[in-house]
């Protein structure tokens, strides 16, 4: 028996025509379609298509063989809007509930990473590149990054591991807090661990330019920014790899990025 809370994100969810007709499309279509199939007969951007299914999580999941199906939800949803389209469309949700979930999409981008995730080796790639320019960068430039904030050293190889003990203990730790069954925690770390050195490319950015700037309000400024914007990713990453909220997923990413920067030895010496 489907709850009243659950009812009302379907009708959430099927406030936007597209993702009544990506609903309709599977729903006609129960052996699943790929994302090139709900592309072309959607004529929708890349972008787009992936922004919606990520709104559709709970009425939606891929199969197997990378095919889009309909959940038991999903099932549901298709019947009322088989059944009674116009009521749908009369309840969905309001303007302000519609820009809070752009907002959301735009502050938490969980879409961005199923468009990464697309091609198979791309995500693990790109987070292998900026973890290990990040480390070269920061022993270059002799900085230790300590989750969330940096130091300067003269110890050999501290600033290159600086780099990737911040993106281990960060994602997993995050990771187990969040994610309550082993089995799932085992199946999804590999692809969340390269979601959240994806996500350190604002913080690469920051160890390679630091040098150049002052100690002035710009320079605040930009690492604010700069940690903000990774610190969004990795919520992003957690939200979707731990099926949680994004709100929780921010709130935890904080919490436990204020504890690792309080735990981990302060081996540095600061100029």
């Amino acid at each position: 028996m489907i709850n009243e809370s659950d009812l009302f994100k379907i009708y959430q969810a099927l406030g936007n025509p597209h993702r009544r007709n990506i609903i309709m499309l599977l729903g006609e279509n129960p052996e699943g379609l790929t994302f090139s199939d709900l592309r072309r007969r959607l004529n929708l951007s890349v972008g787009t298509l992936y922004y919606n299914l990520d709104q559709l999580e709970d009425l939606i999941y891929q199969k197997n063989d990378k095919r889009y199906a309909l959940s038991e939800k999903g099932l549901l949803a298709y019947k009322m809007l088989r059944d009674d389209l116009e009521k749908v469309k009369s309840e969905g949700p309001s303007g302000l509930i519609d820009l809070a979930g752009k907002l959301q999409a735009m502050f938490f981008p969980r879409w961005f990473f199923m468009f990464l995730e697309s091609g198979r080796s791309l995500m693990p790639l790109l987070a292998f590149i900026i973890l290990l320019v990040g480390s070269i960068v920061c022993e270059y430039n002799r900085i230790v990054l300590n989750i969330t904030w940096i130091g300067h050293t003269t110890i050999p190889f501290l600033g290159f591991s600086s780099f990737i003990w911040s993106w281990l203990v960060t994602s997993i730790t995050s990771f187990i807090i969040v994610s309550h069954n082993v089995k799932e925690r085992f199946r999804l770390l590999p692809r969340y661990l390269a979601e959240v050195g994806f996500a350190m490319f604002p913080l690469a950015i920051f160890v390679a330019i630091e040098p150049m700037l002052r100690l002035t309000i710009i320079k605040v400024i930009i690492q604010v920014v700069l940690w903000l914007l990774a610190i969004s990713l990795m919520s992003s990453a957690l939200s979707r790899s731990a099926r949680c909220r994004p709100e929780l997923a921010f709130l935890v990413m904080i919490f436990v990025m204020f504890i690792a920067t309080l735990a981990i030895p302060q081996l540095i010496t600061i100029h």
